[in-house]
């Protein structure tokens, strides 16, 4: 499934997702990039992909639609977060 920003940015493809294992809640999608210009400041895990927070998703139909401006905070947050722990997820 294509992954879209609200501003018409082409993301990439869902290739995965992660999931909570207590709450079972969708944590994060696994995007392969569209291109490696896309969200070229995100950290890429060992394979490419980039872990999109789902708290960013907007709306799942043809097509996932994700925030930027949630994914920016996501991006500030874990900047600031000291090493040895995930950063938090922002909420919507």
């Amino acid at each position: 499934m294509n992954v879209v920003s609200d501003r018409g940015l082409q993301v990439g493809r869902v290739v995965d997702v992660s999931f909570d294992e207590t709450s079972g809640k969708i944590s994060s999608l696994i995007v392969k990039p569209a291109s490696g210009e896309t969200f070229a400041n995100f950290p890429r895990n060992e394979d490419g992909t980039i872990s999109l927070p789902f708290t960013a998703v907007l709306s799942v139909k043809d097509f996932v639609v994700v925030n930027e401006k949630v994914i920016g905070i996501y991006l500030m947050r874990s900047a600031a977060q000291p090493t040895g722990g995930p950063p938090s997820l922002p909420s919507v």
